[in-house]
């Protein structure tokens, strides 16, 4: 049933609803049409007849499940009797394209376009094969896995088991492109391997089902030798990296019962990063550097049991606040991170504890030992730093204790992905896993798709974008509120500003709006709700005059004031991690965030994106694909790209190849280039190489306290350059 209501609502908007928006009789996908008819709705009898034109048995049941859900708005009208109906998303896109200060004004914009697209995806329907059970994609699989643990059945089974416990808890399995990735993974004798496919479809199960297989071979089947070798995984955010500490964690907790069973081994996890506390303390500490017993652990959220917050136990383990689950395999300071199995981190810390001694941390030493290096969003390595990244895979190589190391890419925006990735890792003989290319030459079968429903607005010169920024994120703080007040599962929306100061600017602007009233006069009993200017038709019918009352008595503050939140590198480590939780235990929260949510954070409530700015292609699909990403939104997202009044801006409006690319939400045809060739990098790559063999040798590098650093003289500083030029000769 859930599916036929997530298939009606997106032809209720690409066949009924858009057509009527565009004045045209009907709509291709890719093209840009002007919204020509915001006063507009859908009798409840168009519906019913429109949804059995396209074979749905249940056409009242789902019209009033949607209905109840708030994905279909309920516009009262004049005549006795008549309900009139509205898609959620176009209900939204139509009052975005007309936001304006003052009834009656003209709108903040000069025009406003709309396009459609679908995109294919996994969903649950597609992801039926399970482990352990007979089917022709699971034997594949099933003896690549045999044949990656050498013919050692038990150890097979065990991982196997493994699998079908993790994805069990999730009630899912595993798609065809899953299973045919890993499987290719587990039997190639290849090096370097990328996986580029669309947000939300499974990339990051894939190579942590990867790694685990990796260390279970190392630890459990190839003895002493390998018991030092490690899994490395290398976020581009911070928040990416906390948001897949849970997954990890959640995987791990499964595999380690079973493993602890059977031959009384665990396989542990870390995080190594600038947050990673030095050491506990016995009070409270000013200073990140300490952590005591029970604070938060990152504000990663306890698998066991969806409520509970996991917080710091002591310096090899987490507990569970609210059910007190142990989880014993959590390296949490900087002194026992270096034991873990499996370490994340960011690529600046990477090459930060590359160039460290430090006996107590993560140093040079246990990096040579990094036999699997996952570089998360890979598509973020570009220019300079993907010039930095590519060079400092070579000095990992070089310094490394294994000869086999392998590498692993993910990303689902990698334009040319083997060309790419190839320069990235310096392996041209790499084997890249391409979902889209497999999709469109008929491999792989899909039967999952989001709806994404592009707008296009370009500001009026004579407003201030941040100003329509502020009056967006009232709307939307409104719209969680009005389905609060309702009972149902309240919106989530987030607000991509590239600039902290700007972004603060939006936050100030939207508290001193609240402050004046907002949103008070869009409650107007005066307002049809056909009028793009009301909100007061999101309420619930029995409440619309009492919070009408309320808002004109500025009641309404408070309740508002605290549903925009921010979310970049300033915001301090504490509120990161309690706005985590807030956006994962589903508050309607508007986001205002720079790039700190752009990449692979997973919240599946997450329905509407406003981009400010014409950011390059690439970011903009990874940005509107963090909405729509999931049932609960009904796989659809409205993504609201906002054109500033700069010239540069407006003349990319009418760039071609930038406007088809951002309508079909597609890169073909765009490069991602890596600087590795610059003398600069050259030079740097030299050094940071030099000084990593120093570090590996246990010599002092100075690149820490740890390593007695700083430098405070001259003779000191003389004898550590004397120590490079001799690496470098």
């Amino acid at each position: 049933m859930l599916e036929d209501e997530i298939n009606a609502y997106h032809l209720i908007i690409t066949d009924l609803e858009a057509p009527r928006i565009a004045n045209k009789q009907a709509i291709s996908e890719g093209n840009w049409y002007p919204i020509e008819k915001e006063k507009y709705c859908i009798s409840y009898e168009e519906l019913k007849n429109f949804l059995r034109s396209k074979n749905f048995s249940y056409s009242d049941e789902i019209i009033n499940s949607l209905v109840k859900k708030g994905f279909l708005i309920q516009l009262p009208c004049d005549k006795d009797g008549c309900v009139c109906l509205r898609s959620l998303h176009m209900d939204i896109l139509i009052r975005s394209s007309h936001i304006t200060t003052l009834h009656g004004n003209p709108p903040y914009l000069l025009s406003y376009k709309f396009a459609i697209a679908r995109l294919k995806v996994p969903v649950k329907q597609d992801r039926t094969i399970i482990p352990g059970e007979n089917d022709p994609a699971w034997n594949k699989l099933q003896s690549s896995i045999l044949s990656f643990f050498n013919g050692h059945k038990e150890l097979a089974d065990k991982y196997t088991s493994i699998l079908r416990k993790y994805l069990s808890r999730r009630q899912t399995g595993l798609d065809s492109f899953q299973a045919y990735v890993l499987s290719e993974m587990l039997s190639s004798n290849k090096n370097t391997y990328a996986i580029v496919a669309p947000t939300g479809s499974g990339k990051t199960e894939i190579y942590l089902f990867y790694s685990l297989a990796m260390v279970m071979k190392w630890r459990l089947l190839e003895g002493e030798d390998n018991n030092r070798r490690k899994v490395i995984l290398v976020y581009p955010r911070k928040a990416l990296t906390i948001d897949q500490a849970y997954r990890i964690i959640e995987l791990l907790s499964i595999a380690n019962k079973l493993l602890k069973e059977a031959y009384n081994n665990s396989i542990t996890y870390g995080i190594r990063d600038r947050d990673t506390p030095k050491q506990f303390s016995g009070y409270q500490q000013r200073s990140s550097m300490y952590v005591k017993r029970g604070d938060p652990f990152r504000g990663v959220v306890c698998p066991s049991c969806p409520k509970g917050q996991l917080a710091y136990d002591d310096e090899t383990s987490v507990v569970c606040k609210a059910c007190n689950e142990k989880y014993y395999f959590i390296k949490t300071v900087r002194r026992t991170v270096p034991e873990a199995d499996i370490i994340a981190t960011n690529p600046w810390a990477l090459e930060t504890r590359l160039l460290d001694s430090a006996a107590e941390d993560v140093n040079a030493e246990t990096l040579s030992d990094a036999a699997l290096l996952v570089f998360d969003e890979a598509h973020e390595y570009t220019g300079v730093s993907g010039g930095i990244l590519a060079t400092l895979i070579d000095i990992l190589r070089k310094i490394n204790n294994h000869k086999d190391v392998k590498l692993v890419f993910s990303s689902a925006t990698i334009p040319d992905p083997d060309d790419f990735i190839s320069k990235l890792s310096g392996d041209n003989n790499c084997e890249v896993f391409d979902f889209n290319k497999q999709v469109a030459e008929g491999k792989l079968q899909v039967k999952g798709e989001r709806l994404v429903i592009l707008a296009n607005f370009m500001m009026n010169p004579r407003y201030s974008w941040n100003t329509y920024c502020q009056l967006w994120s009232v709307l939307m703080a409104f719209l969680s509120y009005a389905y609060k007040q309702r009972g149902i599962q309240q919106p989530q929306s987030l607000l991509f500003i590239n600039n902290i100061k700007e972004l603060r600017r939006v936050r100030s602007g939207y508290t001193e709006n609240l402050r004046l009233g907002e949103p008070k006069d869009h409650l107007s009993d005066n307002l049809d709700p056909l009028d793009p200017y009301c909100y007061w038709h999101y309420l619930p019918a029995n409440s619309v005059d009492q919070i009408r009352k309320r808002a004109l008595r500025g009641e309404l503050f408070d309740e508002l004031k605290d549903l925009l939140i921010e979310m970049h590198s300033e915001v301090s480590k504490e509120d990161r991690e309690i706005i985590a939780m807030r956006l994962r235990s589903g508050e309607g929260l508007v986001a205002l965030s720079t790039s700190s949510l752009e990449l692979g954070v997973d919240y599946d409530g997450v329905g509407f994106v406003l981009n400010a700015g014409l950011d390059n292609p690439i970011s903009l699909v990874q940005r509107i694909g963090r909405g729509g990403r999931s049932d609960k939104t009904m796989r659809t997202v409205l993504g609201i790209i906002l054109a500033r009044a700069i010239p540069t801006e407006m003349l990319k409006t009418y760039e071609k190849n930038f406007m088809q690319a951002v309508a079909t939400m597609s890169i073909e045809g765009y490069k991602l280039l890596i600087t590795k060739d610059n003398p600069q990098i050259i030079k740097r790559g030299i050094l940071i190489e030099s000084i990593a063999q120093l570090a590996k040798k246990g010599r002092d590098t100075y690149a820490s306290k740890d390593s007695k650093g700083p430098i405070k003289d001259l003779e000191t500083l003389q004898s550590l350059i004397e120590d490079i030029i001799g690496e470098i000769s």
